[in-house]
């Protein structure tokens, strides 16, 4: 629960007649007799539920630090003094809380001893009257005073009542907690709080101080006041942190278990107050979101102008980076801070730069304002030039992983297209999908030219960055995927473990033919003899073979078995296939197995060449390593005569 009214309407005293707990703790709060900073209490219910409350200022140089403490609540108490009624930050704190999406609540009529009956007749009239046709008209109205206790009783039990009806906010999902406070504690170093606004962090685990992705490690957890194992959505908590100093942290970052990109440019919807000025083009502004704040300048999307009381798109170019999700809800303050002029929510926390106010850039936001998940989604895929993961596009739109994938799943959608491995789902438009496959292509035709007797084409590292990587720190399957998508269209092939063009073909010219029989020769010739590229280098450029030439040639004969190669060297393939006889033969007698001065006496070879012929037959799985000799690999292993 968070309070709310103008200041000096008892906010701060009534937390303290509910709870007993001062919330003014500053000695310049004391002097001044005014809330400056957010003050945290908690009221134990008698159902043995316990409410967390956010105490805010109610001065207007202070709506910042109102905003921050409000933006974690999950319902008001909004504080209207008797004897004054509606003042100028009692609408502010209204039109924030209905920017930030808090409905529930209720009106705590305050300084009731202060006034006579007809008086305070008069005022609840008013309240009524100010809160007719808006959010605020079905909330209760308790009189109360701090100073006699009257009504304190009362107001308990409405906040039990109103304790009940608010939802349990979602769990799982992405941890997110931006910092309000930041201090150090004797003994445990630095301490931060707020609101956790999603997911749950646990004691031990690996967080993230955000912008900027510095790892850390939770240490401590409180709540209320006492030590917890674990903090979820909707708590308000303190979090002591080992791995960075006090000077790394500062108001507005956010502690998260996930590393979210930060960002200068977001997309959304913003609604104007009815008695705000109206907003240009361009218009400087502060932005709030959470207890982040900075400078701003908004960008109409789909109007010249925007007038009060409209709603528009909007894109916001930041003065400091921040860290955000789609959904998330923020306030607009006037450009020198003295004003509360609108807010909105975020629609695409990773958008592009939008140079041009075009009709398909509108259709496309208007689809993930309005277009449900579905429509979020496919606005998400169609910002990447690649494939975008479940994972990704989640963590993007701040949603679940498995909703997004099963979402992506049934996407009905003519511009994008969807392929899945057996553990993610990546989704991509058809235009991109064709200049992806474009690039594929054309890199195979330049390879396919300057390697003619390379059959087996490019591998999938090699493509992998022709495709382009798709995340961050995960591995990604899209190049596969979309490879082996390609050889199901027919447009490549699959020759052994690479990619080659369907009309590639290895073909020898007459004098290529007597190179690739000289190069066989040579290699049969060295028998069971280490063979030495070197001299073989040199023998063929006496014959006018030149290094690339013979490389390619070697590959030829590769492709086609006539060669093996082994750890960086080659073997007559025949000879390979002799040894292999050889060696099952021996283990026929002797299954316990063979070291390698005995491999080498059964093929009267030296030791390197049977050292790779093991590596090659235990690649093979044709046999395994047991301490130095070298066994079957499986006993059902046939064993020719």
């Amino acid at each position: 629960m968070g309070t709310a009214g103008h200041i000096d309407h008892g906010k701060t005293a009534l937390v303290k007649a509910l709870t007993g707990i001062d919330c003014d703790t500053h000695k310049e709060e004391k002097r001044r007799g005014i809330t400056i900073n957010l003050g945290f209490a908690h009221l134990a219910l008698d159902t043995g539920d316990t409410v967390g409350i956010v105490d805010v200022p109610g001065h207007r140089d202070f709506v910042h630090t109102m905003v921050s403490g409000a933006s974690g609540i999950d319902f008001a108490l909004l504080v209207i003094a008797a004897d004054e009624g509606v003042m100028p930050q009692t609408r502010e704190h209204v039109h924030i809380m209905e920017i930030l999406g808090i409905k529930k609540g209720i009106i705590a009529l305050t300084k009731i001893d202060r006034v006579d009956g007809n008086d305070a007749n008069e005022a609840r009239n008013r309240i009524h009257a100010f809160a007719q046709g808006g959010f605020l008209e079905s909330w209760p109205i308790v009189d109360v005073s701090s100073m006699t206790g009257e009504g304190i009783s009362a107001l308990k039990q409405t906040i039990s009542h109103i304790a009940l009806e608010v939802s349990q906010r979602p769990g799982g999902g992405i941890f997110r907690m931006y910092i309000d406070r930041v201090f150090s504690v004797g003994g445990f170093g630095t301490v931060v709080t707020g609101s956790v606004k999603s997911g749950e962090l646990h004691v031990e685990d690996t967080a993230y101080l955000l912008p900027g992705a510095k790892p850390l490690r939770v240490r401590r957890l409180e709540r209320y006041g006492g030590p917890v194992g674990v903090v979820y959505a909707g708590d308000r908590a303190s979090c002591n942190c080992a791995g960075m100093d006090r000077a790394d942290f500062r108001r507005g970052m956010l502690i998260s278990n996930r590393k979210l990109d930060g960002t200068l440019l977001l997309d959304a919807t913003l609604t104007l107050f009815s008695e705000s000025p109206r907003i240009g083009l361009w218009t400087h502004a502060v932005l709030l979101l959470g207890s982040f704040e900075s400078q701003a300048r908004i960008h109409a999307l789909d109007k010249n102008y925007v007038a009060p009381g409209q709603t528009a798109l909007v894109q916001i170019h930041l003065g400091s980076e921040c860290v955000a999700l789609a959904g998330d809800r923020f306030v607009v303050r006037s450009a020198s801070g003295d004003a509360t002029i609108g807010g909105g929510a975020i629609i695409d926390s990773a958008p592009l730069h939008h140079r041009r106010r075009t009709k398909a850039l509108l259709e496309n936001l208007s689809t993930m304002v309005s277009g449900g998940l579905p429509g979020r989604i496919a606005a998400e895929v169609r910002k990447s030039m690649t494939g975008m993961s479940a994972g990704l596009i989640a963590e993007r739109l701040g949603i679940s992983e498995p909703e997004t994938a099963a979402t992506l799943k049934a996407l009905a959608s003519d511009d994008i297209k969807t392929v899945a491995s057996l553990t993610n789902r990546y989704a991509i438009t058809v235009h991109s999908w064709e200049i992806l496959k474009k690039k594929v292509v054309s890199a195979l035709r330049a390879f396919h030219k300057a390697n003619p007797l390379m059959g087996q084409g490019r591998g999938l590292e090699d493509l992998r960055g022709v495709i382009g990587a798709v995340e961050k720190d995960r591995g990604d399957e899209f190049p596969a995927i979309f490879l082996e998508s390609l050889v199901g269209e027919g447009a490549l092939k699959k020759v052994g473990e690479g990619y080659a063009l369907p009309e590639h073909t290895v073909s020898l010219s007459k004098d290529e033919r007597k190179s690739a029989l000289f190069v066989e020769s040579y290699f049969k010739n060295c028998g069971m003899q280490t063979p030495i590229l070197s001299d073989l280098e040199k023998q063929c450029a006496a014959r006018g073979v030149d290094e690339k030439k013979l490389k390619g040639i070697m590959r030829f004969l590769t492709d086609n078995g006539v060669l093996r190669r082994m750890e960086g060297s080659y073997l007559f393939g025949a000879q390979v296939d002799v040894c292999r006889t050889k060696l099952l033969n021996a283990l026929r007698a002797k299954p316990e197995g063979l070291t390698v001065a005995e491999f080498r006496d059964v093929v009267e070879g030296n030791r390197k060449i049977c050292l790779m012929l093991f590596a090659l037959f235990e690649q093979e799985g044709m046999v395994r390593r047991v301490g130095d000799l070298r066994v079957l690999a499986s006993p059902l292993t046939g064993i020719p005569a």
